[in-house]
């Protein structure tokens, strides 16, 4: 394990609390079980071990036997972020099986099972997104390299429960998307980043100043890491040109246009890159794209698919339950791929005119696995 360690007694720049993800929850009271199981010890907090390969203790509640193997609890602290699973409770159960297949994650109480497509998870599976998967089975590996030998002959059943997860998930968007029975086990770096409005505002503003100042001819606007991702070690861009917006879009182009304003001819061109669930939205002028401050983009692209697809792809679009399954629906047509550079170039418009036709705006659009699948610009 790493010997770098993250203390989240010690606040974020913005000077609020950090937290863990219900992912971290579920990492730790699992590798805690499993330590109980193998040798009996019970300990008050346990350390695993987060995507970015640093290293966190979280405290454990309790530890016991079960009928089948294992359980320890975990209690959720978002620090200062606002998150309705603030303080829920997150158990999780090892069973060991002799069928030697790796690890095989179960739905307890309170996590939710998916029952459509569209996804991260396929359906039938427990939600718990691919991320938390990778931690819970990185970190019970390690536990099992140090384990007797009779132990490395086991596969491991992991049953993650959330107690009184399935009212929390009223307050969630699960029900709505086909996740039935619970939450959901998330995380992306196994740390809650709280931002206050402000903060985060000042944060973009301080992205496009650099990269004004920066002298480049273009600069990048991603709302999530793909765009920055792509760009960065795909494109070789340095950071210093790549913005992150999050859903700020239309707070950061006011701050572009003032800065373009006051340095006349200092970027020819924007390039926005990410989701179409996020970028389609100002197709529309739903310019902060949060979901509590924006409707879904579904219904946008839906409208865009009429003109575009066969009348049967459009029967069938009109199943989707998210703007990703609607993806994973076309990428099987041929016409899928004018769908969604229809999607770009509208997108690319309304962003063209928002700016006042001063720079070029190119859109690159990527599903959830971070394949390119729109692309268009438009030109003053």
């Amino acid at each position: 394990m790493s010997a770098s360690f993250i203390d989240l007694s010690i606040p974020a720049s913005n000077g609020m609390i950090r937290g863990i993800t219900t992912g971290s929850c579920a990492t730790a009271a699992a590798k805690m079980a499993l330590n109980f199981l193998i040798s009996k010890s019970e300990n008050k907090q346990v350390a695993i071990e987060l995507p970015s390969g640093e290293s966190l203790e979280v405290p454990v509640n309790f530890c016991r036997k079960t009928d089948h193997g294992a359980m320890a609890q975990v209690t959720k602290d978002a620090g200062d972020d606002p998150d309705v699973t603030d303080k829920c409770m997150v158990e999780v159960e090892i069973r060991p099986n002799k069928k030697k297949d790796g690890v095989q994650f179960f739905a307890g109480i309170g996590v939710g099972t998916i029952t459509e497509d569209g996804l991260q998870i396929p359906k039938g599976e427990p939600a718990i997104n691919p991320i938390p998967r990778k931690m819970i089975q990185k970190n019970l590996e390690q536990v099992l390299k140090s384990s007797p030998p009779p132990w490395k002959d086991f596969g491991l059943d992991v049953v993650v429960s959330v107690l009184d997860g399935e009212r929390i998930a009223l307050k969630t968007y699960n029900p709505r998307l086909g996740i039935k029975g619970g939450i959901s086990i998330l995380g992306t770096t196994g740390i809650v980043e709280p931002m206050s409005l402000s903060a985060w505002k000042a944060s973009v503003e301080i992205y496009i100043d650099v990269a004004l100042a920066s002298q480049t001819k273009f600069i990048v606007f991603s709302p999530g890491r793909w765009g920055q991702k792509f760009f960065h070690q795909q494109k070789g861009i340095p950071l210093k040109q790549i913005c992150m917006v999050s859903n700020f879009i239309g707070f950061a182009l006011d701050h572009l246009k003032n800065g373009l304003n006051q340095k006349k001819n200092a970027v020819e061109t924007l390039f926005l890159a990410g989701h179409p669930g996020k970028l389609a939205k100002v197709i529309e002028g739903h310019w902060n794209t949060h979901s509590n401050e924006s409707p879904s983009a579904l219904p946008i692209i839906l409208k865009i698919a009429e003109n575009i697809v066969t009348d049967s792809l459009n029967e069938q679009l009109q199943q989707s339950r998210t703007v990703e399954h609607l993806i994973q629906i076309s990428s099987k047509h041929p016409s899928g791929d004018l769908l969604f550079k229809a999607v770009a170039e509208r997108i690319s418009k309304s962003i063209f005119k928002y700016l006042g036709r001063v720079i070029q705006v190119e859109v690159l659009l990527a599903d959830f696995k971070g394949n390119l699948i729109g692309q268009a610009a438009t030109n003053d």
